[in-house]
């Protein structure tokens, strides 16, 4: 890798500074000394902070923002000897160069595809882009404040999507007991539910959720400093309690407590298979055998898209064909449960629906994979995850702040 050396000249806003020493820190990290070199520097030292991709160089400017400069190509000639020639960047910059370098350590960045990673493309390719790319290695404490702020991001609520995260959580826990033959009570969900619910509002509101932004919730409310007043947590909170309790005294949660508790296949467990060599995440709501067809549950919090609710139900019953052979001609209904009224709707999911969401599936990806400048290794470049014209949509994106919107 080509590297810095004492000796060597580097031009920032039109002053040459000379270097006389180069500190490797953690990770990409560097630490310069400067020495003045030019009339409007002369003598002065300087202690600069720097990060380097390659031969990609960033130097931290003081009032925000980086100098960047390239170690093989942005060389030039001058009385002081060669001048390495650097020009003001931006975060986006520095983003651009992070995601089309591989990843350090032994943790690196696959590509893979899931339902909600599709769907996030889908509503933002930059939120997308950010999501999936640039917050990559965020978690790590020397990693460059853009790449953390990324992350950051990336792990921020909002009320609508923190309400549907507890209600989803509640029925896991409720469903879970079922199938373990120890039902819970509707006191004790609601309980676990608030203290939850305080303890959120507390870590986001007080900001310690910056310390472990993927451990502790934070809301982009809170972060964006949107006005989040007591009426307005306890109205989400209120909503949340009813979503539950519509779902606690509903007949399908009476019925599905009369089932014998190994009927249920699976509660909200994170899996994965393998299609187009691309490994697939599944998490599944709810699936059970009631002796003759396997049932596949979605909850929804409000109106469903019938194209997106096959292709998500599609999904979960791909994994079941391929990773249980022995339920490989077993039957599959799709039940989608409204939590908002009460209502059922069913999905067909016979094996010509299934043929046609695994289809639906391979040309995504091979879309997703065609964006990348380096496929297998899953490198990107900015620019081919262009911003959307929607502003209505970005004033909700907890991404905002890196695209200045």
């Amino acid at each position: 890798m080509v590297a810095l050396r004492p000796g060597q000249n580097l031009l920032l806003n039109n002053r040459l500074w000379s270097l006389w020493q180069v500190l490797p820190g953690e990770g990409r990290q560097l630490t310069i000394e400067a020495i003045g070199a030019s009339e409007a520097s002369f003598g002065m030292t300087r202690r600069l902070t720097a990060i380097q991709y390659g031969s990609e160089l960033f130097i931290e400017q003081r009032r925000g923002g980086y100098w960047q400069a390239n170690l093989e190509r942005d060389w030039q000639q001058s009385d002081n000897g060669p001048v390495l020639v650097c020009r003001p960047a931006n975060a986006l910059d520095l983003l651009n160069v992070h995601t089309q370098s591989p990843a350090l350590g032994q943790l690196t960045n696959e590509f893979s595809w899931s339902y909600s990673r599709s769907a996030k493309y889908r509503f933002c390719t930059r939120a997308y882009y950010y999501h999936y790319y640039a917050a990559w290695e965020g978690w790590r404490p020397e990693s460059p404040p853009p790449v953390r702020t990324a992350y950051l991001l990336k792990n921020l609520t909002d009320l609508s999507r923190w309400i549907g995260a507890m209600v989803h959580d509640s029925l896991r826990f409720a469903l879970a007991r079922l199938r373990a033959g120890r039902p819970v009570s509707r006191d004790d969900l609601v309980g676990q539910m608030y203290r939850r619910a305080q303890a959120d509002f507390e870590s986001s509101q007080n900001g310690r959720y910056q310390q472990q932004p993927n451990a502790l919730v934070g809301f982009q409310e809170h972060y964006y400093k949107v006005p989040l007043d007591k009426t307005t947590w306890q109205t989400s909170w209120q909503r949340a309690e009813q979503r539950l309790d519509t779902f606690l005294t509903s007949e399908l949660y009476d019925r599905l407590g009369q089932y014998p508790p190994d009927s249920f296949l699976d509660v909200e467990t994170l899996h994965s298979f393998s299609l187009a060599e691309t490994k697939i995440w599944v998490q599944l709501d709810l699936a059970r055998f009631d002796g003759q067809r396997i049932e596949i549950y979605a909850w929804k919090s409000g109106a469903s898209d019938s194209v997106e609710i096959r292709r998500q139900l599609g999904v979960y019953g791909l994994y079941l064909r391929q990773t249980q052979p022995e339920w490989r001609h077993v039957p599959i209904r799709g039940m989608v449960y409204n939590l908002v009224d009460d209502r059922q709707e069913e999905v067909g999911l016979d094996p010509t629906t299934l043929e046609a969401v695994e289809t639906e599936i391979k040309a995504d990806i091979a879309h997703l994979r065609g964006l990348l400048v380096e496929p297998q290794a899953n490198l990107a470049e900015i620019n081919r995850f262009p911003m959307i014209d929607d502003r209505a949509i970005c004033r909700g994106c907890q991404f905002r702040e890196l695209c200045g919107r």
